[in-house]
């Protein structure tokens, strides 16, 4: 199973309060707790938050669900259950995400979830552009794609070392590679309907979350806690930001990086934090922290950003059960 993975007991979901466990940075944010549950992946659009939950109930009883919820809050509604459910992307018509053996889509109000790949071997990463999802097929070393109607997946590269993030521009498709150890890792780039790989950058530590602008591809390194950048044709990489406690995923604005930590780090308490800094570089910013609980460490995953807000899926692990939320922090 990978290390990815996460085992919960899902509460039922709330509706809009304020999150005293959270500690803003500065008097001017907000943190505010949209949903409840045990939230993994996260995307936006300009009228809901879309997540994935992804746990263990009762009795060893699997609870996979895809959810939404209104920008300002609201009741979260369930849009698909039963099918695994980890990384997520959204258009303007339909929500996908990947549960490990299949890549999955539903109608952005709900449906009949339709299955676009099956038979995968822990699919994770996921990206979509007018044409296409792409994903990262952990299990099986593979970067894939399918049609967003559906239709036969074509393998884009195949023997690679553990490919997890993704992310794609009109161009070309990105991903990280994990690596076996750590110095071992690589984020790379093929075309859309694919070709050569290239290496962007060689030598990282555990590379995780992606994301790309229109001049440059950002990473997370979890092995060494640091935050990356090269420009979109390669070059020297560049360091954003370093000491961080277990990086994870990842978004880019028109002035900023955000990351999470995950808190994963084993250097650390296992504090985790919804951080930024400018895309130029410079003094990372905390906008909201996540402390250690005496119920056990807190962590973060999936991270989004909208033109006001970051929104991201915070849990506190216990064993087994871990209690998440769905949060936002505003203004950025």
């Amino acid at each position: 199973m990978s290390t990815n993975m996460k085992w919960f007991l899902v509460p039922a979901l709330t509706a809009v309060a304020a999150c005293g466990g959270l500690s803003p940075s500065s008097s001017n944010r907000t943190s505010i707790e949209l949903a409840s549950g045990s939230p993994y992946g996260i995307a936006v659009d300009t009228t809901n938050v879309y997540w994935t939950n992804t746990g263990g109930g009762p009795a060893g009883t699997i609870i996979n669900l895809v959810m939404k919820v209104p920008l300002g809050g609201g009741l979260a509604v369930t849009l698909a259950s039963g099918e695994g459910a980890l990384g997520i992307a959204v258009d303007a018509t339909s929500v996908y995400w990947t549960g490990g053996d299949t890549v999955m889509k539903v109608p952005l109000d709900g449906g009949t979830p339709v299955t676009l790949a099956s038979g995968l071997n822990e699919s994770e990463g996921i990206a979509v552009d007018a044409t296409s999802v792409y994903w990262t097929d952990m299990g099986d070393f593979k970067l894939m794609k399918a049609p967003l109607a559906g239709g036969t997946p074509v393998t884009l590269a195949s023997d690679l070392d553990f490919p997890n993030g993704i992310a794609v521009d009109s161009t070309s498709v990105y991903w990280t590679n994990s690596g076996n150890t750590g110095g071992s890792g690589t984020v790379m780039k093929i075309p859309l309907d694919g070709g050569t790989p290239v290496t962007l950058a060689a030598g990282q530590n555990t590379p995780s979350g992606i994301a790309v602008d229109s001049t440059n591809v950002y990473w997370t390194n979890l092995g060494n806690g640091t935050v990356m950048k090269v420009p979109l044709g390669g070059g020297t990489p560049i360091v954003l930001a370093s000491g961080q406690d277990g990086p994870r995923r990842i978004a880019v604005d028109s002035t900023s990086v955000y990351w999470t930590n995950s808190g994963e780090s084993v250097n650390t308490s296992g504090d985790a934090a919804v951080m930024s800094v400018p895309i130029s570089g410079g003094s990372s910013v905390t906008l909201a922290s996540i402390p250690y609980s005496a119920l056990g460490p807190r962590e973060a995953f999936g991270i989004a950003v909208d033109a006001t807000s970051v929104y991201w899926a915070s849990d506190i692990q216990q064993g087994m059960v871990a209690t998440g939320t769905v949060m936002k922090v505003t203004p950025k």
